[in-house]
């Protein structure tokens, strides 16, 4: 136990976590009663404020992002409600508010046109976009604050359009009700993010309270520039560009750690080009979110050269090969697994078709499965994708790509091939072939997603519903199918499956560096993340290093 000279025999000390507050219980000399003593290392000023504002338990009870979101996003609410006031002095006028010749009823009607339009417009939204506020929730946190700018602007230009203004505020309501749609969907996505510790509700009230707290002092400030400069424009536009930018900066700010397709699509070309496993906030950091898919499927067409469809159905596929052999030997393929990928060459799309009983990994797995596939199918069509490109010594799945274009055995003739397009779909060999890899580096790559600290648990990936049941007994894959490549690169004894590149360090533990090696740790070493480079319980010794660009 500690001493204290003259104040006595500490025996226990408490600590409130949120905040620096501590209590010591002290036995003083001489005394049989304990005496309770309370420090306090910050005023009582700072721990109201984080009382009444932040979440209980903050910052231990949240994620670490949470802070720098909460500052961009309550700049934004400031400016929000100083346009929104500015706007609804228009709105206000274009009702008939300060006009003799304008009625009661005429007010009426207008006020419940527009609230009639804005309830249909959810209706619609809600029904169409829905299954998309989940995957894409930052792209559509910043979509509906711009959707809400445009709406002010709308009705701050009511006065120029006095003979439509029913019209006009049907469409800005209609716009508005869209953004309590996609702004509420994901405002409560990004309170599961922040919430580490299951308080949803506790992170919710507090961010209540905060935006409350903000709405309160942006109205007295809208107030008084109404009243010094009236209704300016300028400061209307400035406050719309600020909401904007502040916007932007608060979705940047966030980490979030579980897959959709853009982090999923970036991971996996990180981890195929550099060999390299990225981290949730360096993924997050250059997610795409104002232009992903304002084309097709823009991003995997990019990096995978396909449009890769989840949980679809194999009617799109019939349509194009009607055969039986094609979908029975699809079936023999992927017997053992919980999908089935089934490539449309002459469209580029590759349909992934799930099994009912597939489980979240199931599903994860057969995204990264069906990206490899579309690469080498791109590959055998002598389509130039950046996954290919690589400085220095070329990656092992490049050589893997490059070895399957000269492999006559890797392509059939696709069915409905068009001139100008892929004429060569993957073979039966070809699609063991990627099986075989997928086998050995979906473990490699899963624990390595683990170990950066993604959340595996769930994903975000767009799966339609349509399902496949148990269908017979799967075929088992043959033994003499050609799963490597020494005849057709005329190196023997150089395996060059993607996975066999690495196969000397699959008796060894290893972990993925920022500078692309693997490093061999002696014996009683913990092994190092990215974010530590500290090696705990490390001997001396310096580790055997291995760097494959020397190789």
């Amino acid at each position: 136990m500690s001493k204290c000279r003259s104040e006595g025999e500490i025996l226990l000390t408490e600590k409130y976590v949120s905040s620096s507050k501590e209590r010591l219980y002290i036995k003083p000399p001489e005394q049989q009663n304990i005496v309770v003593l309370e420090e306090r290392r910050s005023s009582n000023l700072t721990n109201w404020f984080t009382q009444i504002f932040l979440p209980q338990g903050y910052p231990d009870s949240v994620s670490k992002d949470y802070l720098p979101y909460q500052v961009w996003d309550t700049a934004q609410a400031f400016c929000s409600t100083i346009s929104g006031i500015l706007a609804t002095q228009e709105v206000l006028r274009g009702v008939g508010v300060g006009d003799t010749n304008a009625t009661p009823l005429a007010a009426t009607i207008t006020w419940v046109l527009k609230d009639g339009c804005g309830h249909i417009g959810r209706i619609l939204f809600a029904f169409s976009h829905g299954t998309y506020l989940d995957a894409y929730s930052k792209k559509w946190r910043l979509y509906a604050d711009t959707l809400n700018d445009a709406a002010m602007c709308i009705e701050i230009a009511l006065p120029m359009f006095r003979n439509y203004t029913t019209f006009a505020l049907c469409v800005s309501t209609v716009m508005k009700a869209i953004v309590g749609v996609a702004g509420g969907a994901t405002r409560v996505a990004m309170t599961q993010h922040h919430a580490i510790r299951g308080n949803m509700a506790d992170v919710s009230a507090k961010d209540s309270a905060q935006e409350t707290a903000v709405n309160l002092i942006a109205s007295i400030t809208a107030l008084l520039i109404i009243t010094l400069f009236g209704n300016s424009i300028i400061i209307f536009i400035m406050m719309i560009i600020l909401h904007i930018t502040f916007n932007y900066f608060a979705v940047r700010a966030v980490c979030l750690k579980t897959l959709n397709e853009p982090r999923f699509l970036q991971v996996i070309e990180t981890y195929l080009k550099k060999e390299v496993m990225a981290t949730p906030c360096e993924i997050n950091q250059n997610e795409p979110i104002v232009f992903y898919q304002l084309g097709p499927n823009l991003l995997d067409l990019k990096i995978a050269g396909f449009q890769i469809k989840l949980g679809g159905s194999v009617t799109s596929f019939l349509q194009r090969n009607p055969k039986a052999a094609c979908l029975k030997v699809l079936s023999e393929i992927y017997g053992r697994r919980e999908y089935m990928l089934v490539p449309d060459v002459a469209s580029r799309q590759l349909l992934v078709v799930v099994k009912d009983s597939a489980a979240p990994d199931d599903v994860l797995c057969a995204y990264f499965h069906a990206v490899l596939l579309s690469i080498v199918t791109c590959a055998i069509n002598d389509h130039n994708l950046p996954i290919y490109q690589s400085t220095g010594y070329p990656r092992p799945f490049a050589l893997v790509c490059q070895a399957l274009q000269a492999a006559e055995w890797s392509r059939a003739a696709a069915e409905g091939a068009v001139a100008g397009r892929f004429s060569y779909g993957p073979s039966p060999e070809l699609a063991r072939y990627v099986d075989k890899i997928v086998n050995k580096e979906w473990h490699r790559m899963r624990a390595g997603m683990r170990q950066t600290g993604w959340d595996l648990s769930k994903h975000l990936l767009m799966v339609d519903e349509w399902r496949i049941c148990n269908h017979g007994n799967a075929t088992v894959e043959p033994s003499s199918n050609k799963l490597h490549l020494n005849e057709e690169i005329g190196e023997p004894g150089n395996k060059l499956a993607f996975g066999d590149l690495l196969g000397e360090f699959m008796d060894i533990d290893f972990t993925i560096e920022p500078n692309g090696r693997f490093e061999r740790l002696p014996s009683g070493m913990v092994f190092r993340t990215q974010s530590d480079a500290k090696v705990l319980n490390a001997t001396e010794a310096k580790p055997d290093v291995i760097d494959l660009d020397k190789q």
